[in-house]
């Protein structure tokens, strides 16, 4: 019985010996970024497209990405933020070149919507891939995203159709269906990047419902296309990588002073970045987030949702106050 037990103990402590050691590689390895920084065969420069670049992580990753050899297309649904951007960006880097994109990821067309079609025209994805035609992309950071405002916190039964169909679009369906669309082009242009953003919220949170599953969607999507690409032969040539987001400052939601578990924009961009190139598949971009979630695991399920029941009660509180 007690070399049972013995041998039961051994493998326990091997096992997370192992695990240990694998979550201090993914944060150790040096990245790989620069493999996709290649240029065209006749010479032209690598493009990055960013979703979502009119602030946040977004406007951070596009600042990143130009530091890194890259031009970068900045995607948002505001012409004059997007502008402002790219004239930052401009000054900063000026042997580089920026595009603006502009289109809502909320108006996905979809059957059945409740969208005026007058108010809110649907998208056009190949309009859109018809723009970045002319363009050596070889990276698309899929960041567009978040949860709905005004509230944030807001149970299901409390969601108006629209409330749900737009924040679902701006998730889940815009990435799909502009990865779709733009999947050859990254290909042709290969060694190329999908960088997938995800929330560390993405399990199943209460009050944040369809922000919480359709970035479970995005994280499926991201294992499902990954190996798609295996069995097409093309992982060499597209990686595809998601990266789950913990709380971050100096974002729409979030202003407070950065520290080792909230880290700025900025810092979460590069973390994210830094990722790229190991074949890691999903995982959790910033090392002290990364540590959260290694003491949440330890948890029985039981005592894991009464600490996200009493988050989120506290964040739906914060979250009245404010209004």
């Amino acid at each position: 019985m007690q070399r049972v037990i013995f041998t039961i103990g051994l493998i326990t402590i091997v096992a997370a010996a192992i695990r240990a050691l694998n979550l201090l590689r993914i944060y150790l390895l040096p990245s790989r970024l620069s493999s996709y920084a290649h240029a065209a065969p006749n010479g032209d420069s690598p493009w990055a497209l960013v979703t979502g670049a009119s602030d946040g992580i977004g406007r951070a990753f596009a600042h990143e990405l130009s530091s890194r050899g890259f031009n970068v297309v900045l995607h948002g649904r505001n012409h004059d933020k997007l502008s402002l951007v790219l004239a930052q960006l401009q000054a900063r880097w000026p042997e580089r070149s920026f595009r603006i994109l502009v289109a809502d990821a909320s108006t996905v067309p979809c059957i059945g919507c409740h969208q005026d079609k007058q108010l809110h025209p649907s998208l056009d994805f190949l309009a859109i891939k018809a723009a970045l035609d002319d363009l050596h992309l070889t990276v698309l950071i899929n960041n567009a995203g978040g949860s709905p405002t005004n509230p944030i916190c807001r149970s299901l039964a409390e969601s108006s159709e629209a409330r749900i169909t737009d924040n679902i679009s701006l998730n889940a369906l815009f990435p799909t269906h502009l990865t779709r669309v733009l999947l050859p082009n990254l290909m042709r242009n290969g060694p190329a990047l999908v960088l997938n953003i995800s929330t560390m919220a993405d399990q199943g949170f209460p009050l944040l419902a369809s922000y919480s599953a359709s970035k479970h969607f995005l994280m499926n999507l991201t294992r499902a296309l990954g190996l798609e690409m295996v069995i097409e032969g093309k992982a060499g040539q597209v990686e595809v990588l998601g990266v789950k987001v913990g709380r971050v400052t100096g974002v729409v939601a979030c202003k407070e002073k950065p520290s080792l578990f909230t880290p700025d924009a900025q810092t979460m961009a590069r973390a994210a970045l830094d990722r790229a190139g190991h074949g890691h598949g999903i995982v959790i971009g910033y090392w002290a987030h990364a540590l959260q979630h290694v003491g949440a695991s330890f948890l029985p399920t039981w005592a894991e949702d009464k600490v996200i029941m009493t988050i989120m009660q506290k964040e739906r509180e914060r979250d009245l106050k404010s209004q």
